[in-house]
């Protein structure tokens, strides 16, 4: 799952809120790495959230049922920094990289990392 969900999820007026909700309410299980929640709580930082608030979200996510953490690799690791093509696409190589390794469709809506994720035989959510 990339960040932009998580984000989306959170603020109700967001563009993309409820499909966000939706997409995240059909799937079976979320995968969250440690970069989404990295990435996750800055975006908050960045968007003025208190910090209790950005805990107790974080907790929401990756305490739900349908959770599972994926701890980066080494494999992941060395994927990204030969994969990304600038420092701004690190990240996105990271989340493929899991995705591709656990056998998980990526749920993003990042049109870039969507089409990476497809030429990489990663199905989107």
């Amino acid at each position: 799952m990339d960040t932009n969900v998580l984000v989306f999820d959170t603020y109700e007026d967001s563009e993309l809120h409820s499909q966000a909700r939706e997409k995240l309410e059909e799937a079976e299980r979320w995968v969250l790495t440690g970069i989404v929640v990295h990435e996750y709580v800055w975006a908050l930082r960045g968007l003025k959230a208190r910090l209790s608030f950005a805990r107790e979200k974080v907790e929401e996510y990756l305490l739900s049922d349908r959770a599972t953490f994926s701890s980066d690799s080494q494999d992941d690791i060395l994927y990204a920094t030969r994969g990304a093509s600038s420092y701004s696409r690190y990240n996105d190589c990271l989340i493929l990289s899991h995705a591709k390794r656990l056998g998980v469709h990526l749920l993003t809506f990042d049109a870039d990392l969507k089409r990476d994720a497809q030429k990489l035989g990663v199905p989107p959510l």
